[in-house]
């Protein structure tokens, strides 16, 4: 298997809120750290919720959230997002609009995980479809499905040095794109000894913003509907000392 290190996961979202019609509505965050399972919690799709005669946005009432929830566990921490939002967002909003969210972050032992909740049923193309009046059950989509693909030692938490795993949600056409000619022109540029490849966590966490500027760049000028804008939030998770 080669030489392996120990992993870390870097967590990006713009800020922009569009109406359903694409326009501009505001600015607001969408990722959020959560301390306790030294992860993050980011969404897309659904920004806001009725309540008591006002929106509710999810900018305010997420980290609020993951300060209130005693979870320690990735998993722990997914059930009570899909618990509290099936108690919040209602049925008529879920069955016209998408709606998810990504948890990631590491367990006990230095394992990366990463969970997915969402009201999305299928896909069709880049667009998602079949979509239901509450949350899906959620689903590990890293140590539950594509870990030991990616080569993950299940005992230390450690990987092949070099392995990447993505996951994307939202208008992800041009994230997908884009970043994976940028990630080829990356390695293209890396036989070359006067370039050098991302090593550092710092490092890592700095290209994965550049892509998200790059991105950024293309919806400002070349899009009918700019979707995605600055600025831009990276969070590099590592796993806790006391776990390694």
């Amino acid at each position: 298997m080669g030489p392996t290190r120990q992993p870390l996961m870097v967590a990006a979202a713009d800020r922009r809120i569009s109406n359903p019609d694409g326009s501009y509505h505001s600015t607001r965050r969408k990722l959020f750290p959560a301390p306790r399972i030294a992860g993050s919690v980011s969404y897309f799709g659904i920004a806001a919720f009725p309540q008591g005669g006002r929106q509710v946005f999810l900018s305010e009432w997420l980290p609020e959230f993951i300060r209130s929830s005693r979870a320690t566990t990735v998993a722990g921490l997914t059930q009570d997002l899909k618990q509290s939002l099936s108690t919040v967002v209602p049925a008529r909003l879920l069955r016209t609009q998408p709606s998810g969210f990504h948890v990631c972050g590491f367990d006990a032992h230095g394992r990366p995980d990463f969970w997915f909740v969402s009201n999305i049923g299928a896909m069709q193309g880049f667009a998602y479809t079949d979509l239901r009046s509450s949350y899906l059950e959620p689903a590990s989509h890293f140590l539950g499905r594509d870990g030991e693909g990616f080569g993950l030692d299940p005992v230390t938490g450690r990987a092949p040095a070099g392995r990447v795993q993505i996951y994307r949600n939202g208008d992800f056409r041009v994230h997908a794109l884009a970043s994976e000619t940028l990630d080829n022109a990356l390695r293209a540029l890396g036989q070359f000894a006067d370039f050098k490849l991302p090593r550092t966590s710092t490092e890592y966490g700095a290209y994965v913003r550049f892509k998200f500027e790059v991105i950024s760049y293309v919806y400002k000028n070349l899009a009918r509907r700019q979707i995605v804008a600055r600025p831009i939030d990276v969070l590099v998770l590592e796993a806790p000392k006391r776990a390694v």
